[in-house]
């Protein structure tokens, strides 16, 4: 009876656990220097939604969460016009060292990181 006790307890933990990770983020984020507004920081790397971003979003974030199929995941990734409003948190949650995005996956490899970054910083272009 306890290992069933503890089974069920555990489980319920998970499920919580995921719901929170996937859910803390459920207000649309500010976008911030990605307006018009915005200076390339890094005019001389060529890194665009179309050509490399892309892909790294349909493999890690709209596979299972950000897919616009109404579930606890805001956004919908899977366009450019979709994930743009929410390029202002990729610091915090994809980018930075301690990121706790994409979830179960978090950090991205650093390489990827730093593309990210450079995408971000030369104001998130689409081509």
């Amino acid at each position: 009876m306890q290992k069933k006790t503890l089974a069920v307890a555990a489980l319920l933990l998970t499920a919580v656990s995921l719901y929170w990770g996937c859910t803390k983020t459920a207000e649309k984020p500010a976008e911030t220097g990605n307006g018009s507004d915005c200076t390339p920081r890094f005019p001389d790397q060529h890194v665009t939604y179309e050509n490399y971003v892309k892909n790294i979003i349909r493999t890690y974030c709209t596979s299972s969460c950000h897919n616009g199929n109404g579930g606890i995941s805001p956004g919908d990734f899977r366009t450019y016009a979709g994930l743009r409003p929410y390029t202002g948190a990729f610091n915090i949650r994809v980018i930075q060292d301690h990121a706790d995005m994409p979830q179960g996956n978090a950090p991205l490899p650093k390489s990827i990181r730093d593309s990210l970054n450079i995408w971000i910083g030369n104001c998130a272009p689409e081509n």
